[in-house]
């Protein structure tokens, strides 16, 4: 039986497709030292243009000592799914630098599901992510060969780090506590790294999210206020008497903030929560798109986590 591999469908446009590409990108990573243990990303997704250097500085924080497994879970773009997440079905991810193996042990396990308790099987929350919607994704294709070029930087081979692209959409709290406790049990090896794709603020008209925080000064100011605002969340310590998901989720009611991968983010607090390992994130760079001045612009946010 053949490889069924994942194209580079994003390559040529939204980054370069070129083995040029790696020296470029070793050169913006090389800029930080490490950060020991460090093992989980929140990562932006946009054109290697717009959030390149963001991005990059996060991933220069990785410590790949020993990573074995990278799983990424980013939000859909381009179609609605509820109560459940969708896991590719390709058996390789190519890059401009060579192929990822995904994590075909992994997802099997996740999709054959087993009995969190007498009644209850949770194989009916992951899926397999049908082929299509699997190229047009951009959140899960653009976090790769970032990493690619971060592990080869940091003497890791990446062809010995099996990749399971996980994608997310609407799910009720009661699922993210289901499917937080599953993946739980693989986010807690030390061999494992998590990304979190994810852009910040989506500002603008053609958004449809124009909130501004008058005293906050020009518009770009009120959009890093929030953004930062979501940050804080994200960089206080768990305690057993304050869920950082429960935090999380009641910023984005509370202001709406058109945070990409806010519902992957709360699935990873969910799911390090039901094994009580506390989260926190510290902030490597933040970065806009443009500066907005004037409610005809428009901007989108980017920052970079690890922890």
């Amino acid at each position: 039986m053949s490889m069924k591999i994942r194209p580079a469908t994003h390559a040529g446009s939204w980054y370069p497709d070129e083995t040029g590409l790696l020296n470029t990108l070793h050169k913006l990573l090389a800029r930080n030292d490490v950060v020991a243990g460090t093992r989980h990303l929140i990562s932006p997704h946009a054109g290697y243009t717009y959030c390149g250097d963001t991005m990059s500085q996060g991933y220069s924080k990785v410590d790949f000592t020993n990573v074995k497994r990278c799983i990424i879970m980013g939000p859909s773009h381009h179609v609605y799914f509820k109560n459940k997440v969708q896991l590719s079905g390709f058996d390789a991810l190519e890059t401009p630098f060579g192929h990822f193996p995904v994590d075909v042990k992994l997802r099997d396990e996740l999709v054959k599901g087993g009995s969190e308790s007498e009644s209850e099987s949770w194989s009916r929350y992951f899926t397999v992510m049908d082929s299509d919607v699997d190229m047009d994704e951009h959140s899960l294709e653009m976090q790769f060969p970032m990493l690619w070029a971060a592990a080869t930087l940091r003497g890791a081979d990446p062809s010995k780090i099996a990749v399971l692209p996980i994608l997310v959409s609407h799910n009720s709290s009661k699922v993210d506590a289901v499917v937080g406790k599953v993946l739980a049990r693989y986010l807690a090896d030390e061999s494992t790294m998590v990304i979190l794709s994810s852009d910040f603020c989506h500002w603008g008209r053609r958004f449809g999210y124009t909130r501004v925080m008058k005293s906050e000064g020009p518009i770009y100011k009120s959009i890093e206020k929030m953004d930062h605002e979501a940050m804080e969340i994200l960089e206080k310590k768990s305690t057993n008497s304050n869920s950082k998901y429960s935090l999380w989720k009641k910023y984005i009611e509370d202001t709406g903030n058109t945070i990409c991968g806010e519902r992957p983010i709360g699935l990873f607090l969910c799911a390090m929560e039901s094994v009580n390992k506390s989260t926190a994130f510290q902030w490597a760079h933040y970065s806009q798109s443009s500066k907005c001045t004037s409610p005809n612009d428009s901007s989108v946010s980017y920052a970079a986590g690890y922890f």
